[in-house]
């Protein structure tokens, strides 16, 4: 209990800083249903486009308050776009029905090397974990996917990991971003 009151209060003092220095980039939608990762990063292109047509996409992900489902949806997408241009960033996020946009100064970390039409079939991702595992999917635990760049090359992969009660377990999963195929699967 005291570390939720304390999660609470750091929340109430961090979120308000943030919300400072970002600027709200589209009008915010509410009810909005949990999307599929390729419907998501569809309509969150064509807003980071028309926001800035310079736009990279630096890093997709979804949280554990929106895991990965087996028809490839989350209720919780976080996605983030650099602008080389102005040397901003922006976020593009769903959770609870809402779908925001906010912007800041900042840059986009390590870009990953994503082709044009890069993989993104959240449905295949959720067999891959459910495949490649251990059986944690049949146990409660849920699918968390995020995209990464390696450090010397940018080469992008899809990072699997799994999740229940807010501890991590199980092997990690990395996947060719641009082709889908199983690069390696990591266990502890």
């Amino acid at each position: 209990m005291k570390r939720s009151v304390l999660a609470v209060s750091c929340l109430a003092v961090v979120v308000p800083a943030a919300a400072a220095l970002a600027q709200q980039a589209c009008p915010m939608e509410m009810n909005v249903p949990a999307m599929t990762l390729g419907d998501m990063y569809t309509k969150a292109e064509a807003k980071a486009k028309a926001w800035k047509p310079d736009v990279v996409l630096s890093r997709i992900t979804n949280t554990s308050m929106g895991p990965l489902d087996e028809k490839g949806r989350s209720e919780a997408w976080n996605i983030d776009f650099y602008s080389p241009s102005t040397k901003q960033l922006l976020t593009i996020s769903t959770f609870r029905g809402m779908f925001n946009c906010y912007a800041m100064d900042g840059d986009g970390g390590r870009l990953p090397d994503l082709k044009p039409g890069f993989f993104r079939d959240g449905a295949k991702l959720y067999a891959i974990a459910k495949a490649k595992g251990g059986g944690l999917v049949e146990k409660g635990f849920q699918i968390m996917v995020g995209t990464a760049a390696a450090p010397e090359t940018r080469h992008a992969t899809w990072n699997i990991s799994f999740s229940k009660d807010n501890a991590n377990a199980g092997p990690l999963i990395l996947v060719d971003a641009n082709t889908g195929a199983v690069e390696k699967v990591i266990t502890n």
